[in-house]
């Protein structure tokens, strides 16, 4: 039984990289599909968690049965060893194809922090995005991507990423890749990577995204409450009216107020199920805002796991969230944490002035003023 990651393919280096100099490895491996998290839910868990009926809001559906809160939130306090047994009972699985893409700027000598992207939905044109590539290259960031049924909606072990990118550092010549801070972007069931990772390993997290989750349990993730996140939704969104818009749309709220979470409640008017070039910019925005409040200006990963500075609530802003009552563009109120007037125990949590100021434009307008403005 082969229960452990896959070795390596042969590195495949692209012959028409972006510039010349640019560092750009794509790899393809096969791993079975007892390292995805479907698989990981279905044979490690007892049988009544299955049984949640989706209920998330609490305040207006009570109190959820032991089952139902255990369920939609698992505490994802699964050891490798544990794993491994569930493994050798259940069998691996049939093996399927995983692809690895790293891309790291001609001028980065030393990458500062990787941005890890579910290639799932449109983590591939976000891999690819101009704009993203920009901001890599003025921050000192390494692009990293994975897509196949394996990884791509969550995984397990968490060493399936770790070692990747220790194993591609060497090769790039870019050993910091072993300990630099990660900011991690899920789409829809991706987002059982973004957040679900982010719940167990957020000490090396600096700022998480899921767009437009497939399902919010996904999102209700108490061990990830202290790294900044931004949930955003499509209004239109067939996934976000099941089984209701004001359901939904708890999650963060429910999180904000239970577990003082420091995350951001986003809805994007008159949009479905995929992001479009309106919405990169809030996320450009939010990575680089987190990055700056989180990531030391002297850290090295190069010597080792940096220490994330770690936020507090009342160091950040304040925002009004949006009320699918009403519906398309709004204009909400934010404010700095003290001088906010709103109920400050579910409002969307901003990581600072400038970046509350593109959320509100996002949700007034539909846009911001550039990529990370």
């Amino acid at each position: 039984m082969s229960c452990f990651p896959a070795r390596f393919l042969p590195l495949l280096v692209l012959a028409t990289p972006l510039l010349a100099a640019d560092v750009e490895f794509t790899d393809t491996v096969q791993l079975p599909e007892c390292h995805s998290l479907g698989w990981v839910r279905a044979n490690t868990q007892p049988k009544e968690q299955k049984n949640w009926d989706g209920v998330l809001d609490e305040a207006k559906w009570g109190t959820p049965s032991p089952q139902q809160a255990v369920s939609r939130n698992w505490d994802w306090r699964l050891t490798d060893d544990e794993w491994r047994q569930a493994v050798a009972a259940k069998g691996e699985g049939k093996k399927e194809e995983v692809k690895f893409d790293l891309w790291i700027p001609e001028s980065v000598k030393t990458a500062r922090g990787i941005v890890v992207m579910s290639g799932h939905g449109s983590g591939e044109n976000l891999f690819k995005h101009p704009e993203l590539r920009k901001m890599a290259t003025e921050l000192n960031l390494a692009l990293f991507k994975f897509v196949g049924n394996p990884m791509q909606r969550g995984f397990w072990p968490r060493s399936l990423l770790y070692d990747r990118l220790k194993q591609y550092g060497e090769k790039a010549g870019h050993p910091e890749l072993a300990s630099a801070p990660l900011f991690l972007y899920g789409h829809s069931n991706g987002t059982g990577f973004s957040a679900i990772f982010t719940a167990t390993e957020g000490s090396r997290v600096w700022g998480w995204v899921s767009m437009r989750p497939g399902t919010t349990f996904q999102v209700y993730q108490p061990g990830a409450a202290q790294v900044p996140g931004l949930v955003i939704f499509g209004e239109d969104d067939p996934f976000l009216a099941r089984p209701s818009k004001e359901e939904n749309l708890t999650v963060v709220e429910v999180m904000r107020k239970k577990h003082a979470a420091l995350w951001t409640s986003t809805v994007e008017p008159k949009t479905g199920h995929g992001p479009g070039e309106k919405t990169w910019p809030l996320v450009f925005s939010f990575l680089r805002h987190t990055f700056a409040a989180r990531v030391p200006a002297e850290a090295d990963p190069s010597q080792g796991p940096v220490k994330l500075t770690m936020p507090t609530v009342e160091s950040g802003s304040l925002g009004k969230n949006w009320d699918p009552a009403v519906g398309g563009y709004q204009t909400l109120m934010t404010a700095p944490f003290a001088s906010y007037s709103g109920d400050k125990a579910t409002a969307s949590w901003l990581v600072n002035e400038a970046f509350a100021k593109d959320w509100q434009a996002f949700q007034k307008e539909g846009k911001v003023g550039g990529a990370g403005s």
